[in-house]
């Protein structure tokens, strides 16, 4: 047995991702399941000591590894006779994020535990919990396929306007429905039943917000917090562009930041990457609506690593490994001169089959406030794999203020769009 190096596992990959990887002094063996390995380069697959393959299927099923836990365990087991056993557990994404604790909590490896990592994923106990601490949450309730019809009842009657159908641990705005009124509510569970491991909720209305940041031993480090343009809720069901922008009046970010600290307290997410998601309603008050263990998707993360210089993805790494952080003193958004606000755009993909891009329209209007992008070429083939926000290019921005942030994504988002073909696949 090789202990010469300490054994470090990683849970989930995502090729993009793999220079945020520590590998360095340590042996890092990955557990992904087989669609993922067998798409990985051989560049990165050489880079791991070992690779276990999961059966799990390709979905977009966020529980879908947490149901492999025991193929985990024996893989690990097999991997600690060569490398040693794991000295840490690093969960990047969210469908990994609980696994990895229930492995963190066998094999006695420090990191977010179990029941932390529960209370991130799970949106019904989640706000029980931060409900208990005095932090305004939607009215909900937690509902399956045993609850009794006159049960969704007395929920349409305590909700006097629109109501929202949930899962209670998927994410990106996956699965959720919106109804009118309580009694469009109980038309929907006459005709369909209501799902197990589900919730229902009030409708807030006021500003989406999402807030991402690192906490190391209870004490946030970074911070960012944003607005909504598009959300997730209009990108899955609408295809309307996903994007937000950063809050450039100091007040509003303090009130944000406290908030945010009372939630990871209550939730005893101390050292960690966190993406918060929170209402700012019209009377300018501060709902929250949930919380993960992990750093932004769609373009968060690369956003805030080329305007404010701080990354995300690596600060998961360290933080799971039980590193230093790499952002040397506290900052926030409002300490990087010459930086008034930031913000990003993830334009949908309209269509749901593979095509094939042959014109890109807009980019003559990008504006100067762009400093960041991803977009296809010509030719290249798009939506060929199954992902949570298919997108048709996506942009980072810094600006002087808000208000221009936000004039320029809109510009963009109103502007850019592809021309594809559908691929022809050849008959076999």
């Amino acid at each position: 047995m090789d202990t010469t190096n300490s054994h470090v596992v990683h849970l989930g990959f995502a090729e993009q991702h793999i220079d945020s990887i520590e590998f360095g002094e340590h042996q890092v063996s990955l557990l992904v399941h087989r669609h993922v390995a067998e798409h990985m380069s051989d560049a990165a697959r050489q880079r791991f000591a070992r690779i276990g393959v999961l059966d799990v299927p390709h979905t977009l099923d966020f529980d879908a590894y947490d149901q492999a836990l025991d193929q985990m365990i024996r893989l690990i087991d097999e991997f600690a006779a060569e490398l040693g056993p794991p000295t840490a557990v690093v969960a990047m994404y969210e469908h990994v994020t609980l696994p990895a604790a229930r492995l963190r909590d066998h094999f006695g490896v420090p990191g977010v535990d179990t029941e932390t990592a529960v209370l991130c994923r799970d949106k019904v106990r989640m706000k029980e919990v931060v409900r208990s601490n005095g932090i305004r949450v939607p009215a909900f309730w937690a509902v399956d396929a045993a609850t009794p019809y006159a049960g969704l009842e007395k929920i349409a009657d305590a909700v006097p306007g629109r109501l929202v159908l949930k899962p209670q641990r998927q994410a990106g705005s996956f699965g959720i429905m919106v109804f009118r009124d309580g009694a469009e509510f109980l038309a929907h569970a006459r005709a369909h039943g209501i799902p197990d491991d589900h919730e229902v909720e009030e409708f807030v209305e006021g500003d989406v917000c999402h807030v991402d940041g690192v906490v190391r031993d209870g004490e946030i480090r970074f911070i960012s917090a944003s607005r909504y343009i598009g959300d997730c809720l209009g990108f899955q069901n609408g295809q309307r562009h996903l994007s937000a922008v950063t809050f450039d009046d100091a007040s509003t970010l303090a009130r944000i930041t406290d908030f945010t600290a009372l939630v990871l307290k209550s939730l005893r997410l101390h050292t960690s990457t966190f993406h918060l998601e929170l209402f700012l309603t019209p009377d300018d008050e501060l709902v929250f609506l949930e919380v993960g263990n992990r750093f932004g998707g769609a373009y968060i993360s690369d956003s805030l690593r080329a305007v404010y210089g701080v990354d995300l993805v690596r600060e998961s790494v360290l933080a799971c490994m039980g590193l230093p952080s790499e952002v040397g003193t506290v900052t926030g958004i409002l300490d990087h001169e010459g930086v008034g606000a930031s913000g990003w755009l993830y334009c949908a993909l309209p269509e749901s089959e593979p095509r094939v891009v042959r014109r890109i329209r807009g980019l003559d209007t990008c504006p100067d406030s762009v400093v960041l992008s991803d977009i296809p070429d010509i030719g290249q083939t798009v939506n060929d794999d199954i992902t949570v926000f298919p997108t048709a290019g996506k942009f980072a921005f810094s600006g002087a203020s808000t208000a221009e942030v936000e004039r320029d994504i809109r510009r963009l988002a109103a502007a850019y769009t592809l021309e594809t073909a559908s691929r022809r696949i050849p008959h076999v």
